[in-house]
């Protein structure tokens, strides 16, 4: 089964590898933030004692919130106030199981999704507005078909991160199972992206949101490293971030999710790998990592890391396991959301644009294609078959005022255009 991409962009970027490794591969770059200690020790935000099995991160930038879970079953969730530019503690729960990662899906829901090491278990969580319930709701075992997933015991999935399928279009992401573009048909709206300990793969799953163990097996595919332990998504930039636990050589590797056959298997296109400056002390055990997005750029992007710190170590170590780097350097261009890159296409176009009620896209498609709209989170907000001519009409009366992405799907190619509903 031939299972090469077909894209432009994709062989674009191939060729720069090629032709950097023809020299010297691409070599681990500086972090890029301060060192450890001189970013911010936030510990004593969630205890002046200390915290201990801090294991995976994640940031929401519509509350501007910083969820971090303990492998002992824990959810800690601190505020971040921009005018005082100061953290405080808004939650300290117990959920139970192992959860080694943490993340969102809708951004504006009071929920969240963890990896569960434990059980190899992606799980649903729902709270209250004040955090005074948090029940679990939905559960998918990754031990069970279709996934082939195996129990490796304590070396199994850690970190977790939801990708829209808006991106997923966009870069033509492609299953590993069937060789094509894929985007979610369960019903999120989106994939999760799953970083497993052994062997470093990245594991991707379509889940059905209000159904315990229905999901669908999209891929495994290969990272830099031989073990990974967290993700961060940045969705202004379209940019996964995988760290990669590994004593005395922490590494950040950066993929735009494209991908390329490799021996059988895919492998994320590597543009960016970092060496991480170790932590003070003994402890090097760096395992959660998130930041806010890039765009639209405002000088400082922000990111945190924190170190798995187990109960019978120092309390210096254990006072010292989450830092906040306010001059992380994000990579990624803005260029998405500042010109007018997606206006129009090669391939078809779209008017009236700013639109009202009726979009026509002006193009040649074929008896198969695809039409999907996607909102500025990344979820698709209207799914249809194209009509097999040259014009086609979408009524977008029901959508809010913004921008929108519209993807057209065909052939194995996608075409995006940018439109704004008045």
């Amino acid at each position: 089964m031939n299972k090469m991409k077909g894209k432009d962009n994709v062989m674009k970027s191939l060729l720069v590898l090629m032709f950097l490794f023809s020299f010297q591969g691409i070599r681990a770059q500086i972090w890029p933030a301060s060192t450890w200690s001189g970013a911010t020790n936030l510990t004593s935000v969630m205890n002046a004692v200390g915290v201990t099995d801090l294991s995976g991160l994640h940031f929401n930038p519509t509350n501007n919130r910083l969820y971090g879970v303990q492998d002992d079953g824990r959810l800690r969730v601190l505020q971040w106030d921009l005018q005082t530019n100061l953290f405080a503690q808004i939650a300290n729960v117990s959920i139970g199981g192992g959860p080694e990662g943490v993340t969102q899906a809708n951004l504006y829901a009071n929920e969240f999704y963890t990896i569960d090491e434990n059980n190899y278990e992606i799980r649903r969580y729902v709270y209250s507005t004040n955090f005074s319930t948090v029940t679990e709701y939905k559960h998918w075992n990754l031990l069970l078909a279709p996934s082939i997933m195996e129990d490796t015991g304590n070396t199994g999935p850690e970190g977790i991160v939801f990708i829209p399928d808006s991106f997923l279009s966009s870069i033509g992401f492609v299953s590993e199972q069937t060789g094509q573009p894929y985007t979610s048909v369960k019903g999120l709206g989106g994939l999760f992206f799953v970083a497993n300990q052994d062997q470093g793969n990245v594991w991707v799953f379509d889940v059905n949101p209000n159904a315990n163990n229905d999901f669908a097996f999209v891929g495994k595919y290969e990272t830099n490293r031989t073990e990974s332990c967290d993700l961060a998504f940045d969705r202004s930039t379209g940019l996964l971030y995988i760290l990669h636990n590994i004593s005395g050589n922490n590494r950040l590797e950066v993929t735009d999710l494209s991908t390329a056959s490799n021996g059988g298997m895919f492998k994320f296109t590597t543009l960016k790998d970092y060496l991480i400056t170790n932590p003070s002390g003994n402890n090097d055990n760096i395992e959660g990592f998130a930041l806010t997005p890039k765009c639209p750029e405002n000088g400082i992007t922000s990111a945190w890391l924190s170190r798995d710190v187990g109960t019978s170590e120092a309390s210096s170590i254990k006072q010292d396991v989450l830092r906040w780097f306010s001059n992380f350097v994000a990579d990624g261009s803005c260029e998405i959301l500042a010109n007018n890159h997606y206006e129009s296409s090669e391939n078809f176009a779209v008017a009236p644009n700013p639109v009202g009620n009726e979009l026509r896209i002006h193009g040649s498609f074929d008896a198969n294609a695809t039409i999907q709209v996607f909102d500025s989170l990344g979820r698709i907000r209207l799914h249809k078959k194209a009509q097999s001519n040259f014009t086609d009409r979408i009524d977008v009366s029901n959508l809010s005022p913004g921008i929108y992405l519209i993807s057209v799907q065909q052939m194995g190619k996608n075409n995006i255009a940018k439109f704004l509903k008045e």
